[in-house]
């Protein structure tokens, strides 16, 4: 049984490792954008918190958190060491594309020794996952944005899916647009 999920598991994880210029536009067609050589034009500035590195857009809002069953993007900056940073508002060069997995992990409850299973089967770590893409951003005036990183719903391998360019764009809303 446990080799019935790690086959399918590891053949997610191993396309996630490779660079996909093209993203579905909807759930209901077969239709797929280039996205890489696109732009994305960021319509407000972005303001991260001291020694953090994003900051979460979703239903077209800047949040502190996000809801892990809806679509969800995070402007990134390539360093902690700072007592607060801004993105500015501004035209973004989408030079690569990059199919993502991350597997979110879990904290375990308490286990007495008694109680472990001798089936190879522990239950410990999660079965779940966010699929979705890095789209490194490109600007001579802000080189230290990073990229954009935008994930699907939080999910179990044969329910995973990354998100659709509609979804994407549903949670950027007015703050940022992908052209």
């Amino acid at each position: 049984m446990k080799h019935l999920i790690a086959l399918p598991l590891l053949a997610l994880l191993l396309s996630a490792c490779q660079t996909s210029s093209t993203v579905r536009e909807s759930l209901d067609g077969s239709v797929y954008r280039q996205l890489e050589g696109s732009t994305l034009v960021l319509n407000q500035d972005l303001n991260i918190a001291a020694e953090r590195a994003r900051v979460f857009i979703q239903n077209g809002a800047v949040r502190t958190g996000f809801n892990s069953f809806k679509t969800h993007c995070a402007f990134e900056i390539d360093s902690i060491r700072h007592d607060g940073a801004v993105i500015r508002g501004g035209s973004f060069a989408v030079s690569r594309v990059q199919a993502a997995i991350v597997q979110v992990v879990m904290r375990e409850p308490l286990r007495l020794a008694a109680l472990w299973r001798v089936d190879g089967m522990d239950g410990g770590g999660s079965q779940s996952y966010y699929a979705g893409y890095h789209f490194w951003l490109t600007s001579a005036d802000q080189p230290q944005v990073r990229r954009m990183s935008c994930f699907g719903v939080y999910a179990q391998p044969g329910e995973l899916y990354p998100p659709t360019v509609e979804e994407i764009r549903a949670a950027l809303g007015p703050v940022a647009t992908l052209q």
